[in-house]
């Protein structure tokens, strides 16, 4: 886990490089400096053209450059915290690929686009923030310019390009300390600009390292025979073996990106990212609630059996097993890309190739779910036993577009786009065959006797192969009838053709032979379009209205097993449980869903722009949501199940009432409800969206102390708060609360010319966060619901030198 690698090397080496020659000479890179006290002002690139975010007529968050650095902001958790009406919850099997992210209210799979600069990306990713222009979330569907799964909005990330003047270079390292850990923390990270042909060719790399020690511990019983005899449970006294360092993280990657300007008029660069995660073990807090099937763990609360918590708080961070399987996985992607910019005197023609690739590989232990779930009512005893998951998938995605500049009121966007996205997602390979010794034997009484032929004690394997192909065009015209007024409209049309096909075997289906699903094909096509008018009150007041349509293509998932008639495998029974109107053939597929978006808003500048304040109210209407149906069988499908409604607002503030302080606050409420019911769907009328929380708020203030004729000293803190939710991840007829937290952030920096030393704490509240409670990649222990957590306290030094 703490080896240097091929990625920490060159990190050293690009430090190492800051002792040539070139360090006389080089400048450090510098953000547009506002005019003197007023508040920075970021342009944005959200309507595909260049413009300030304060222009934009739609609700947005923006971090910049020097933002980023100033809050110590190093992941999504870091900033995704910070951004009124924007939630994230673990909602899919694992931990690399659970995540999927909500604004406005609008959850669940795919519904969120990720993006870095011009390439759609799943939304569970999690790239460093390093060497970025800048962060932008836009609420509300962007269908028409984004396409697909943008119906609640958008997160992209846009990452610096190559000067072609100046030499610089940047270096970054240090340490931190993190409650309930037994090792330090580390990064080290530099980023270096380097004209190869002046003007014409230049060069712009980066790297990283990141170490974060973990904050779990897992016990088990010394004597495995002790384990299996039920003579030692996992939170003994005595016989007990605890490891250290469980949930450790270490993440390292690489950007190289090459701008080539052989005229003034075309732009070519080419990019590449590569990052690596390793986990030694899950973040991830047990909440145990039942001790009926021996598994020796503490009831919380007075009850018999196992009881669902109405309020799960996080409390123990030692995760008690029988045996010693250890926990962990890797996460690896790398993001080629190749972008043209070619200006005439009527616009810009702009096209963006790019291909990425992820391999995702996790284990998890699952021995508690086997005999509690299995053997223990047939006599069995505790084996150890785990399950491995891997997601590995491809995604070639072709844009070309033509933004133009135009003499006169008339501006328009128009283009074309293609993706091509394979491999094994959004349904994981689990292989090896996950087995537990002694199943057969346990379950049949016959030496030799196998549940599923040919897989000898197979508790599950699966394997699914998955094409999606989605081409589309788009197109956006805005027309100023007078100077203050702006009327534009957009559409866009889409394909999304999905192909699937793989099997499933073991005792999870039933036993007996594998359960293919066979080859299956679903073609979808429409039409989004939005419609917004702004007005400009003055230069700097602004008032605007919109209207946009969001979808999320539908698509084809592995057929639900028939199971075993009469045992806990029976999907059939547990389907017609559900619906009795429905068959295991209808659970293949499902349809996309819709909303429309309608929107109020407003953005202001005052006092020589030492003020701004943006406001904006929305009303959602969603209808076919597409939902996951748990079934007791312990499988689960897709359904169009429902409609909701959506509708709050968010109010961000921006204030320099003095040139050394800069104050920020947001503020965000969505209150999202079922409107419609289903059979199918455990929701009733009036229950809210799983996953939203209610309020969101954050803030912060700034302050520059002179200290001398070189030493400055910038201090920041900034607050968080993240409402209460509902999860309904394991049992949706039963929602568990998932309670407010608040986060507190600080840096004090001091700074001298180019050289910057900085006291950092994060958590200074020490929260422990419910963050949402683990799919499993098997399914969930009875009794042992598992909980994401966030980073305890932590606190450090950090250094940064610009040359």
């Amino acid at each position: 886990m703490k080896g240097m690698g091929i990625k920490k090397y060159l990190v050293l080496t690009g430090i190492a490089a800051c002792l040539g020659p070139w360090c006389a000479l080089a400048l450090a890179d510098a953000e547009p400096a506002p005019a003197a006290g007023q508040l920075e002002e970021i342009t944005v690139t959200a309507t595909k053209r260049s413009e300030s975010q304060q222009n934009v007529p739609m609700s947005i968050t923006t971090f910049g450059a020097a933002a980023l650095e100033q809050k110590d902001i190093n992941s999504f958790f870091d900033y995704a915290t910070k951004v009124p009406n924007l939630a994230f919850a673990p909602t899919g099997d694992g931990v690399g690929t659970a995540r999927t992210v909500s604004i406005r209210g609008v959850s669940g799979n795919n519904v969120t686009s990720f993006y870095i600069d011009d390439t759609p990306l799943p939304d569970s990713i999690d790239p460093r923030v390093l060497d970025l222009d800048h962060i932008e979330i836009l609420r509300g569907p962007q269908g028409t310019l984004y396409g697909a799964r943008s119906m609640g909005g958008l997160v992209r990330t846009v990452t610096r390009e190559p000067d072609l003047n100046d030499f610089s270079m940047t270096v970054h390292g240090g340490t931190s300390y993190t409650d309930r850990t037994d090792t330090p923390n580390y990064v080290v990270d530099a980023v270096a600009n380097i004209p190869l042909i002046q003007n014409v060719v230049a060069l712009r790399m980066s790297a990283f390292d990141d170490y974060e020690a973990g904050y779990f511990k897992r016990s088990y019983c010394t004597n495995p025979a002790a384990a299996m005899a039920l003579t030692c449970t996992p939170l003994a006294s005595t016989g007990i073996t605890t490891v250290d360092n469980v949930g450790a993280l270490d993440t390292s990657g690489f950007t190289a990106a090459l701008t080539i300007k052989p005229t003034d008029s075309l732009t070519i660069t080419p990019k590449i990212i590569l990052q690596k995660e390793g986990y030694n073990g899950f973040p991830m807090a047990d909440y145990p609630t039942d001790t009926a099937n021996g598994i020796g763990y503490p009831v919380p609360t007075p009850a018999a059996g196992v009881v669902t918590p109405s309020r799960m708080v996080p409390s123990s961070f030692t995760q008690a097993r029988w045996f010693n399987v250890p926990e962990g996985g890797w996460d690896d992607w790398g993001l080629s890309s190749l972008t043209v910019h070619w200006k005439t005197g009527v616009g810009e023609l702009v096209s963006s190739t790019s291909y990425f690739s992820r391999k995702v590989v996790e284990t998890e232990d699952e021995t508690d779910f086997v005999y509690a779930a299995i053997t223990a009512g047939a006599g069995g005893t505790p084996q150890p036993s785990g399950i491995t998951e891997e997601k590995d998938y491809q995604e070639f995605v072709q844009e070309v577009r033509f933004v133009s500049a135009l003499q006169g009121p008339v501006q328009f966007v128009a283009g074309a786009f293609y993706s091509d996205t394979h491999g094994r997602l959004p349904f994981a390979a689990y292989y090896p065959t996950a087995t537990a010794p002694g199943l057969d034997l346990t379950l049949t009484g016959v030496p030799g006797a196998e549940i599923t032929p040919g897989y000898p004690n197979a508790v599950f394997a699966q394997d699914f192969h998955t094409d999606i192909k989605e081409p589309a065009v788009f197109g956006e015209v805005s027309y100023s009838p007078i100077e203050p007024l702006k009327l534009t409209g957009g559409l866009r049309w889409y394909q999304v053709k999905n192909y699937s096909e793989g099997y499933e075997l073991g005792l999870a289906t039933g036993g007996g032979p594998p359960v293919v699903s066979p080859p299956a094909t679903t073609t979808e096509s429409g039409v989004n379009p939005k419609f917004e008018a702004d007005y400009h009150l003055t230069q700097d007041q602004m008032v605007y209205a919109n209207i946009a349509k969001g979808y999320r293509p539908g698509g084809i998932v592995p057929i639900v097993p028939s199971g075993e008639a009469g045992t806990a495998t029976d999907c059939t029974a547990a389907l017609k449980a559900v619906d009795p109107n429905i068959n295991i053939s209808q659970t293949r597929t499902y349809q996309s869903d819709s909303l429309w978006n309608y929107e109020l808003g407003t953005k202001t500048a005052w006092l020589d722009r030492r003020l701004t304040v943006d406001a904006a109210g929305f009303y959602i209407k969603w209808k076919n949501i597409q939902q996951e149906i748990l079934l007791s069988c312990g499988f689960q499908y897709t359904a169009n199940a429902g409609a909701a409604v959506s509708k709050g607002g968010e109010l961000e503030v921006r204030a320099r009432p003095l040139d050394p302080l800069e104050l920020s606050l947001g503020l965000g409420y969505q209150d999202a409800k079922i409107t419609q019911a289903s059979l199918e769907s455990p929701q009733t009328v009036g229950s809210p969206i799983y996953q939203v929380p209610d309020w969101t708020g954050n803030g912060s203030a700034q302050y520059t102390l002179p200290l001398s004729a070189e030493w400055q000293m910038v201090s920041n803190v900034d607050y968080s708060y993240i409402g209460r939710s509902f999860s309904g991840n394991n049992q949706p007829s039963d929602p568990r609360l998932r309670p407010a937290y608040r986060l507190i952030n600080a840096h004090i920096g001091f700074d001298r010319n180019r050289f910057e030393i900085a006291l950092v704490g994060k958590n200074l509240g020490n929260e422990v966060a419910n963050l949402g409670d683990s799919r499993s990649i098997a399914a969930e222990t009875p009794g042992r619901p598992r909980l994401f957590v966030n980073q305890p306290r932590t606190v450090g030094i950090e250094f940064r030198q610009s040359f």
